[in-house]
């Protein structure tokens, strides 16, 4: 089974995203990879590298991951999220023999935006950006996605963790005063803390999405991945 297959507890949790938004409820969702997962064994290791997006294993922010695991957010609109894959390729069980590990998390999939990309069911959130108050945070290669964001903020292409103070910032200005805003960020893994960070302060009036490479099929890139060729339904942008 691939991790771009769609499966029945993806399409229920982006069901709820879905719903939630659609009813001003706010939600924020975190999404741990095999990246993240070996940002965090690097740390103990004393390695440095990068992924596969040449995103840095920094030390710090390896120390961030850690802690947003064994210091989870026990909040029901916060929502930790897990590709499968780390499991068959041994991550989870280097981290546990690590006693990094946090069985008491209940995760989701994440890949829920990429699959909810692949058949076509992202539409309903585009159309919920376009209506509702949003911010993009990303790369400048992908600001020109269109869609109807109301605030844009340039992150780097790589490494946002170390421009994090001025993101939380800049979002925290964005954000609207009244209303609830849904903030997209496909920033890497730097999303996590960045994410904990805001959810502790706005995460009862606003969203917080970390939401990967379902954009990146939209724009000029040098990028690509694997799911762009799943693509059954393209999105209308």
């Amino acid at each position: 089974m691939s991790v771009h297959d769609i499966n029945e507890s993806s399409v229920k949790f982006y069901k709820h995203i879905v719903d939630s938004l659609k009813e001003d409820k706010p939600l924020s969702v975190v999404r741990y990879g095999d990246g993240e997962l070996v940002c965090v064994m690097n740390l103990k290791k004393g390695l440095g590298g990068h992924n596969a997006d040449g995103d840095a294993y920094l030390p710090e922010l390896g120390q961030a991951i850690k802690e947003s695991i064994m210091q989870p957010i026990k909040d029901a609109n916060f929502h930790h999220a897990f590709g499968a894959h780390c499991t068959v390729a041994g991550f989870v069980t280097e981290l546990q023999k690590q006693r990094i590990w946090n069985a008491e998390i209940q995760f989701q999939d994440a890949f829920v935006f990429i699959h909810a990309g692949i058949d076509g069911r992202l539409q309903e959130l585009i159309e919920l950006l376009n209506k509702k108050h949003s911010i993009f945070v990303a790369p400048k290669y992908m600001h020109d996605i269109n869609i109807n964001f109301d605030a844009i903020i340039e992150a780097p292409k790589t490494s946002a963790f170390r421009d994090a103070a001025r993101l939380e910032k800049e979002i925290e200005e964005a954000l609207h005063e009244s209303e609830m805003s849904i903030v997209i960020m496909p920033i890497g893994m730097s999303a996590i803390p960045l994410i904990q960070s805001l959810f502790k302060k706005h995460g009862k009036k606003h969203t917080f999405l970390d939401f990967g490479s379902p954009f990146d099929a939209y724009v000029k890139s040098d990028v690509h991945r694997s799911h762009f060729d799943k693509i059954q339904n393209k999105l209308e942008l």
